[in-house]
């Protein structure tokens, strides 16, 4: 069977986490199938219409590698992608429905419906048009046409009616027409509403399965019974259910912490959250849990997504990308590094480029397998990139570790100014550091902390750091030696 599915989104802001699960799960899907996964853009609503959402639209799915085969970037033969492009195609497709008897022109003004609702909600009644329009003869709508009243178009839903249709995660799905209403299709503003657009450009557009967010569930039968007015197959709809934060509470659609920006900008890498995001409604049936974008198409079926809504946590999502940074080869990881600054962080990309490159390697390469993404890099390694304020006295001595006095302290600074300075000693790994003072730490009866301690905090000036080890090897002979001296002046 040859496998056409879409994404067609609003431009209302930024692309949303669970926006970006249905892009995921239709480019899977279509992928999967070997065939076409397409962008539609459905800017309709221009009350709700926000200009730059597209661009950044089109930036996000480039970043996160899910480019549609069609798009308003990649045109084929479904051009125009913008539904405010194709208005007279709607006009054409509404113009039959009011020949065919399957929709009519409603001439209610926008005060009459107001009045209308807050009636029904005060009686605890259903929101529903009560069809005043419904049975108006041609002569009373000519009448009202020729005055140019302003008015909408409705559909005209058939009277207790069962609708049935397939659902591929809900399996079957009937609604009675009594709970449907006669849905605007057409408003005055000569727009076409959702229902009656994306059901048109589904159909020209061939789009096959329509995979998306649960919310859309009772909107369907409306769906179809447009396809049946308009004597067209139907396609299969597959519904995804809801994403909830932590607290279970439904994520806001005006935060900035929904939108998939928010997270790039923030450094987790793409493969952390397309792997993420897909496990949370998917279950591939086995313990594993890291794949590729490549294994995620092999593995994907739509028939194994979750019926029940899924939780949305951080926490998860930080051990997803913190398995990814560590799993990384460094040469890898400081590209993706490097690129993320270049556009998140130009100033701290300039500092370090100052830099060469090997050294910035070695503390990204040290740090890897500390930090939960990239924005941690900067707050855990100023003292690499900056010289730190005076060193506070109470930090270097530690009463756990049985250095109680500054006399101790010199005296072990000195000891590893002495095995820096010995030209002899190699310096070039961590191990041969490791050997060199380990060695002299036995020969002084000491136990490792009691020397690592003061050194460590002599070259970062911080609580928490890597380990004197590793920072001798990072900041090299030199440097070490320098902020080591610098220290023991500060002592004195």
């Amino acid at each position: 069977m040859t496998v056409v599915t879409r994404f067609a989104p609003s431009p209302t802001w930024y692309l949303h986490i669970w926006s970006l699960r249905t892009v995921l799960y239709n480019y899977l899907f279509a992928k999967k199938n070997n065939w076409k996964f397409m962008l539609r853009i459905e800017d309709t609503d221009r009350s709700r219409y926000v200009e730059w959402s597209i661009e950044n639209l089109l930036e996000v799915l480039a970043s996160v590698w899910l480019i549609p085969d069609e798009w308003p970037n990649n045109p084929w033969k479904n051009w125009p992608y913008l539904q405010s492009e194709r208005l007279d195609i709607y006009k054409k497709y509404v113009d039959e429905l009011l020949k065919n008897g399957t929709a009519y022109y409603c001439f209610c003004s926008s005060k009459r419906l107001e009045k209308l609702r807050e009636e029904q909600k005060n009686l605890w009644l259903p929101t529903k048009y009560d069809q005043n329009c419904r049975y108006l003869s041609e002569d009373e709508v000519k009448e009202k046409l020729d005055k140019g009243l302003p008015y909408t178009i409705r559909l005209r839903v058939p009277k207790n009616k069962d609708v049935t249709f397939e659902d591929m995660i809900k399996w079957k799905v009937t609604v009675n027409t009594k709970d449907i209403d006669d849905q605007v299709l057409f408003k005055s503003d000569w727009f076409p509403t959702y229902h009656l657009a994306n059901v048109i450009d589904d159909h020209m557009m061939e789009i096959t399965h329509v995979i998306r967010w649960d919310e859309w569930t009772p909107s369907t039968p409306k769906h179809v019974l447009l396809y049946e007015s308009f004597g067209w197959e139907k396609p299969i709809f597959a519904h995804i259910p809801l994403l909830l934060w932590s607290d279970r509470k439904k994520l806001s659609k005006r935060t900035w912490d929904v939108s998939v920006e928010s997270y790039l900008e923030k450094g987790y890498l793409v493969e952390a959250i397309i792997n993420y995001i897909s496990l949370l409604w998917w279950n591939p049936k086995s313990t594993r849990e890291m794949f590729t974008i490549e294994e995620l198409i092999s593995e994907f079926k739509l028939e194994d997504v979750h019926k029940a809504w899924a939780v949305f946590d951080v926490d998860r999502l930080d051990w997803f990308n913190s398995k990814y940074l560590a799993s990384l080869d460094i040469d890898l990881i400081y590209n993706k590094f490097i690129t993320y600054l270049k556009r998140y962080d130009k100033n701290f990309h300039k500092t370090i480029k100052d830099l060469p490159e090997d050294y910035n390697k070695k503390i990204l390469n040290e740090l890897k397998t500390r930090i939960k993404k990239f924005s941690d890099f900067k707050r855990l390694t100023d003292f690499f990139y900056e010289e730190p304020w005076v060193l506070e006295i109470d930090l270097i001595l530690n009463e756990k570790m049985k250095i109680k006095n500054l006399t101790t302290v010199k005296q072990w600074l000195n000891i590893a100014l002495w095995i820096l300075k010995d030209k002899n000693n190699d310096l070039k790994s961590i191990e041969s550091i490791k050997n060199l003072f380990i060695e002299k730490i036995k020969e002084e009866w000491m136990k490792n902390g009691q020397v690592l301690w003061p050194v460590r905090v002599a070259l970062s000036k911080k609580e928490f750091s890597p380990g004197a080890l590793e920072l001798i090897y990072i900041f090299w002979r030199e440097k070490s030696i320098e902020k080591i001296e610098n220290v023991l002046k500060e002592l004195k």
